[in-house]
C-alpha cells in the first residue's frame, strides 16, 4: 500500500459514505504521517489493505462499504488492494484522547488516520511479531518516540495478561 492507493481507497469510501468521517486504522494509517513507508522497498509495500471505519458507524453503511471495497470484491479485483471495514467498537482499544490526535490523510476530505503513537500502543498490546518488527523500524528511523509510545500504552485499560504481554513487547521494540 502506498499513499496514492490509500487516497484512492479512502476517496471511494468517502464517496459511498458521504455523510461519514472515515477513520483509517492499522498499519496503512502510517502513510498519512510517513508516505515514504509505502515506497516500493518500504515496509508497507506488501500491505494490500487498509482498515477503515466510518463515523458515525451503522451496520448498513458498514455492509455497503464491505461489499463495495472489501477483499475479493470488484474494487479489490480491479485495483489489487481493498478495505477491511471495522466496527466502531474498535475505538475502545485506542488510547484515551486518540480522536484529538487524528492525522488528516493528505489529499482527502474528511478522512483521518490514527496518530502513529496511538497505533504503536495498540500494536504493542497485540504484540504480533510482524507488528513489533514494524515498530522497531519506526523507532530506528526516529518516527516514534519510546516515551510517547509508553505513555499511550499505559493509558489503555488492560488486564494483567495484557500488561505483561505489552510490557514485554515494549522491551523488545525499545530496549534491545
Amino acid at each position: 500500500m502506498n499513499l496514492q492507493a490509500l487516497q484512492h481507497l479512502s476517496k471511494a469510501a468517502q464517496s459511498l459514505a458521504d455523510d461519514c468521517r472515515i477513520i483509517v486504522l492499522g498499519s496503512a494509517s502510517l502513510l498519512a504521517s510517513f508516505p515514504d513507508l509505502g515506497r516500493r522497498d518500504g515496509p508497507l509495500a506488501s500491505t494490500f489493505d487498509a482498515d477503515l471505519c466510518p463515523q458515525p458507524f451503522d451496520e448498513t453503511t458498514g455492509r455497503m462499504l464491505e461489499e463495495a471495497l472489501g477483499a475479493s470484491h470488484a474494487f479489490h479485483l480491479r485495483h489489487g488492494y481493498h478495505a477491511d471495514i471495522l466496527r466502531d467498537d474498535i475505538f475502545e482499544t485506542l488510547p484515551p484522547g486518540w480522536i484529538e490526535r487524528l492525522v488528516a490523510v493528505p489529499g482527502c476530505t474528511n478522512v483521518f488516520a490514527i496518530d502513529p503513537h496511538d497505533l504503536a500502543a495498540v500494536k504493542l498490546m497485540i504484540a504480533r511479531p510482524k507488528d513489533l518488527e514494524l515498530l522497531k523500524l519506526l523507532h530506528a528511523n526516529a518516527m516514534i518516540r519510546p516515551e510517547l509510545a509508553r505513555q499511550r500504552l499505559d493509558s489503555i485499560a488492560k488486564s494483567d495478561r495484557y500488561i505483561m504481554l505489552s510490557g514485554n513487547a515494549f522491551d523488545q521494540v525499545f530496549c534491545r
